[in-house]
């Protein structure tokens, strides 16, 4: 009985020692197996999934087979083209997942395997063009009827009470046959369903009108500036103008210049922005026009009688009118000599100007000449003083002498229309177009 009882007392304590043994040792780790991690085969069978449906939306690729590998991508099959062949291998590089390409599509060599893809797409276009027949016709019916509305506005004719120049007349028209071009191919496009090349169009068109603006900038000026001076008329066919320097009558106005024939018989081309920008003097718009000259007479000559020869002179002669009547004022008084100007108003309508102011050159002068009037040199003479003559001079004449009246009134002062006619001929040549009215 006491052994049982020290056998039952040694099993208690070596159970209790285990105990305290046991909470004493550290845990160790526990290791789990991660069951959320896919397979590298699972991850093949989606990348080749993946392939296979990108492949078959594209027409290309249809005959390209697709098998995928530890992330190696093998393609094989056969494309109509060899680019073909390379398009596909850069579209499976692009994939995630995919380390390597291996590219064993080759390039179909059988006339009929290359020809019946093209074949097949002229059927799928001759069936669409059959479809869009009817739409293409209305199509093409509307601009047909814009075009032809167009071509009959180019037609148009400013009536008379349009107080519109030729060539804004002809901008309004270039303007209004655009709008309706432009309305026509819109709503045709509209009608095709293609408008979105209509914004392809207008956008290239704003890009294009740009340069274009930039590199003819001279030109749009000069066809501007040609637009303002028909409206404003400031002169016309014939007419004798001056502009920069330039004198001459004028020939015509194109979109781009101004054309003078001078005195001489040459041709001045003149860009219209020159002939817009600068001083332009008219001289036929105004019937009535000055000569004007001057005269220089000794000091010691009586001023009212020069001034009176010379009025009466002018007064007598043809082409110069007598209301209002001629007139001279006396201008510089110098050492030697006194300058009188003398003027006389001329109708251009009945008289040649540049006769008349040379007759009247002429006629003076004579007038000048028969009374006795000293027309000196601007230079100094050293006189000597001698006895006085017992002789009295004669009176020197206060009117025109009768000859010299007789001249004014026979003097050749009628219009020369040799160069206006040089200009009506040129005017009227068909090869250029003329914007100013006559």
């Amino acid at each position: 009985m006491i052994r049982s009882a020290c056998v039952a007392a040694a099993i208690l304590l070596l159970g209790c020692g285990g105990a305290v043994m046991a909470q004493e040792a550290p845990s160790e780790p526990t290791i789990r197996e991660d069951t959320t991690t896919t397979s590298p085969a699972i991850d093949d069978q989606r990348l080749e999934r993946r392939l296979r449906a990108t492949f078959g939306q594209v027409e290309a690729f249809r005959g390209i087979t697709v098998g995928v590998r530890h992330g190696v991508a093998h393609l094989e099959g056969t494309v109509v083209d060899p680019q073909r062949a390379a398009e596909a291998e850069q579209l499976a590089q692009k994939f995630d997942g995919i380390l390597y390409v291996e590219n064993d599509v080759t390039a179909e060599t059988a006339l009929a395997d290359r020809v019946t893809p093209v074949v097949s797409r002229l059927q799928e276009y001759g069936q669409r063009f059959v479809e869009y027949l009817p739409v293409g016709a209305v199509a093409l019916l509307i601009l047909l009827l814009t075009w032809g509305m167009a071509h009959w506005v180019g037609r148009w004719e400013a009536g008379p009470r349009l107080r519109v120049g030729p060539l804004a007349w002809s901008l309004v028209r270039r303007v209004v046959q655009v709008i309706l071009a432009l309305v026509g191919l819109v709503v045709a496009f509209d009608l095709l369903g293609v408008t979105s090349l209509v914004g392809a169009l207008l956008g290239t068109a704003g890009v294009a009108g740009l340069a274009v603006g930039f590199a003819f900038r001279d030109i749009i000026e000069n066809y501007l500036a040609g637009v303002l001076l028909s409206v404003r008329q400031p002169f016309r066919v014939n007419d004798i103008v001056s502009i920069d320097g330039h004198e001459g009558r004028v020939v015509r106005m194109t979109g781009r210049e101004l054309v003078l024939l001078t005195f001489e018989g040459n041709h001045v081309r003149m860009p219209n922005a020159t002939v817009f920008k600068n001083v332009l003097v008219n001289y036929t718009l105004n019937a009535r026009r000055l000569v004007v000259f001057e005269v220089g007479v000794g000091v010691e000559e009586d001023l009212a009688t020069v001034q009176r020869l010379g009025t009466d002179t002018l007064a007598a002669m043809n082409g110069i009118l007598e209301d209002p009547p001629p007139f001279a004022r006396i201008t510089t008084l110098g050492d030697s000599s006194v300058t009188v100007r003398y003027h006389g108003w001329v109708d251009q309508g009945q008289a040649d100007f540049s006769k008349v102011q040379s007759e009247a050159i002429r006629l003076v002068k004579a007038a000048l000449d028969e009374a006795g009037v000293e027309m000196p040199e601007p230079t100094y003479r050293i006189v000597q003083q001698a006895a006085p003559d017992s002789t009295a001079p004669d009176e020197p004449a206060t009117d025109a002498p009768a000859s010299v009246r007789d001249q004014a009134r026979a003097a050749d002062v009628e219009r020369d229309g040799r160069l206006e006619a040089q200009v009506d001929e040129e005017a009227n040549r068909p090869d250029e177009p003329n914007f100013l009215s006559e």
